[in-house]
């Protein structure tokens, strides 16, 4: 499971610099973490927090791989770090032992720009099922979160706009469709230069059966390709709305 946005590259780097300076995780926690010297040449320019990121991680690994998942979650699963509570909801996945409070309890720590959210948002709507107002609140809750944490961050708004377009196809799927409506149009004239959104509404709502939705998203796509001079688009777009038409007859 990718827990991570950083790359195979950027996670290697950073245990590198951090076994240098100490091969023992715990060392680097005095109890505040202790930052590595950056390697020449490098300059990340989040050197401090993506360091502190695999730092956390690793440790958590480490007494999850040498003492066990619960003595790493007598440890850890408290803490409130969302990296922490990442990596043992993984090695708890994992080990076919993951529950769906722990799940929710990664989305509701702080945000952490580096965790990749992604499969946790799913796991909770998967393993949510029987609760799904519940499930659909944390998640409304999460990308109010997400947004706050990422707003200042380099491509932040492409990963809010991410979240947030999942959480349009939730409303879709658990019926909620005034609220679909209103958060994909909020996100088609954010995302003013791309057909994207209008594509995944159409999508979204032909999955769930609402034709009728499906067609105008289709024919709202069709628009924005139109005026994006994507003509080639646009007439794609409009065949697809007719035949979909069809249907309804």
């Amino acid at each position: 499971m990718r827990i991570s946005w950083l790359s195979a590259e950027e996670i290697a780097a950073a245990r590198q610099a951090l076994k240098a300076k100490s091969p023992a995780w715990d060392d680097h926690f005095s109890p505040e973490f202790q930052t590595p010297a950056e390697p020449a040449g490098l300059e990340h320019f989040d050197w401090a927090r993506m360091t502190e990121h695999v730092a956390r991680a690793e440790r958590v690994s480490e007494v999850v791989r040498e003492q066990g998942l619960e003595a790493a979650r007598a440890r850890f699963a408290d803490s409130g770090v969302a990296i922490e509570a990442a990596t043992l909801a993984a090695a708890a996945h994992q080990g076919e032992a993951l529950d769906l409070e722990q799940v929710i309890n990664v989305l509701r720590c702080e945000i952490d720009s580096y965790v990749f959210y992604a499969p946790f948002l799913e796991l909770m709507m998967m393993m949510g099922r029987d609760d799904l107002d519940r499930a659909v609140k944390t998640y409304e809750e999460f990308v109010d979160n997400y947004a706050k944490a990422l707003s200042r961050i380099p491509h932040g708004a492409a990963r809010i706009g991410a979240v947030r377009d999942g959480l349009a196809d939730i409303y879709v799927s658990t019926g909620k469709i005034e609220e679909a409506e209103e958060l994909f149009e909020q996100r088609h004239e954010e995302d003013r230069n791309d057909v994207a959104v209008a594509l995944s509404a159409s999508r979204a709502f032909l999955a769930a059966g609402s034709i009728s939705h499906a067609v105008r998203w289709l024919g709202v796509g069709a628009g924005r390709a139109q005026a994006l001079g994507r003509d080639d688009l646009a007439a794609r777009l409009r065949q697809k709305a007719e035949a979909v038409r069809k249907r309804l007859s």
